[in-house]
């Protein structure tokens, strides 16, 4: 019984999964965590994108506004840019020292137009044209320099939009100038350059007009300039085919001549002087001419066979070659000119230098016959004995009447002999 009262309780059966099914709960619990916490994540990574974007978008929206705030155009690098401008509009833009006003144009056919700028009595502004790129102070189709203290100033009473503060400012002497060029179909781009040591306001626009500003056969000067000579019959220079610089022509493409009154697809002459036949616009001259239509000698070989220089259609060969082109060395030249002259083999004749003549050139030239009394030397003329005077034709005086006197000649002779001795 003792063993029966001592003998161990039953103990509680113990569930074969539970550890198993704490482990399941407790993974079960992590994954369930993770989930949760890589959509709090997710949320907080899209609100602080949402957040920079709604600031990037801001920041632009305000620098795109600041332009227009400002006038409507862009700044950089010293530049100032106020986009396409259409024919006859006035624009106004206030330029800083040093910096470029650009702007373009859109010409659909070729024309002239007249530009109209205003300026302060200092101002200093450089205008520049080129068609389809920004010009530059070295690349340009056309420059205009004005320079306000040389033009004629106007009392103008005119009310300028200000730039920042949009109020009226006061009216200012102004001073006006114009000027017509010929452009192009294209678009052509504009630069106004401020050279001066203050900021100006430059205010022009575009006019579109006929070739030239012409009333009643006389020249009207535009605002700005004074022409003397504007009495004078209006000229249209460059036959409205070029731009008139520093006196000649300066053509635009695709016509040539003086004038730019030629197309470039023909000759200037088209008989190219009668030397010569014209081909595709340009000259084939003759052996022995050159020049643009054929006007200018040339040597038959041009190049003188590489001894000498062909100047006026003659070979001026070098001291070891001789001959028409210089074709021979000089030891095989026949010395057939007297040193004074050249020999041409072709014709086996001599062309004598100047004051030089006979057929070998060995009779030196005087400016007077030395008749048959006297020999040419030097270019004067050498007497014999008993002769003298510039021709060599008058008697020489006795010795003593050169130390003492002068002789005097009975009527009809001559000589030392021929009367008596005066002034002893």
């Amino acid at each position: 019984m003792e063993s029966g009262s001592v003998s161990a309780l039953p103990t509680q059966p113990v569930p074969r999964n539970r550890r198993s099914r704490s482990a399941f709960k407790l993974k079960k619990c992590s994954e369930c965590c993770s989930w949760k916490h890589a959509a709090l994540c997710a949320i907080e990574v899209s609100v602080l994108l949402a957040v920079l974007l709604c600031y990037c978008i801001g920041k632009n929206i305000q620098n795109l506004s600041m332009p227009i705030k400002l006038g409507r155009f862009a700044q950089e690098n010293n530049t100032i840019d106020s986009g396409e401008l259409d024919i006859g509009q006035r624009a106004i833009q206030e330029v800083p020292p040093g910096v470029f006003w650009r702007s373009q144009l859109f010409i659909d056919h070729p024309q002239f137009l007249r530009f109209n700028i205003s300026l302060q009595k200092d101002a200093l502004i450089g205008i520049y044209g080129r068609k389809g790129l920004p010009p530059s102070h070295t690349q340009y189709d056309f420059v205009e320099l004005l320079d306000g203290s040389r033009l004629i100033a106007r009392q103008h009473h005119n009310l300028l939009e200000s730039e920042r503060a949009g109020q009226q400012t006061r009216s200012r002497s102004l001073h006006e100038a114009g000027f017509i060029q010929y452009l192009d179909s294209g678009i052509w781009h504009l630069a106004f350059y401020n050279d001066g040591k203050n900021a100006e306001q430059v205010p022009f626009n575009t006019i579109i007009i006929g070739k030239h500003k012409c009333v009643s056969e006389s020249c009207h000067c535009f605002p700005g300039f004074l022409c003397l000579d504007c009495s004078r019959a209006c000229p249209v220079l460059c036959s409205g085919n070029g731009q008139y610089s520093k006196g000649r022509c300066l053509c635009f493409s695709g016509w040539k001549g003086t004038e730019c009154d030629v197309p470039a697809t023909q000759c200037t002459d088209l008989q190219c002087g009668g030397r010569g036949i014209c081909i595709m616009g340009s000259c084939a001259c003759n052996s022995g001419y050159k020049g643009e239509n054929c006007e200018e000698a040339d040597c038959l070989d041009p190049a003188c066979s590489s001894h000498g220089v062909c100047v006026h259609g003659r070979c001026h060969c070098n001291p070891e070659w001789c001959g028409s082109n210089c074709e021979m060395l000089k030891t095989m030249c026949p010395d057939q000119c007297s040193g004074h002259g050249m020999y041409l083999q072709e014709s086996d004749t001599c062309t004598c230098d100047p004051n030089w003549t006979g057929v070998d050139c060995s009779n030196e030239i005087c400016p007077v016959d030395c008749g048959s009394h006297g020999v040419c030397m030097g270019g004067t003329c050498h007497c014999e004995k008993g002769w003298t005077g510039p021709a060599c034709n008058q008697r020489a005086y006795h010795p003593r009447c050169a130390e003492h006197g002068t002789c005097e000649c009975s009527q009809r002779r001559n000589g030392k002999r021929s009367g008596r001795l005066a002034g002893l």
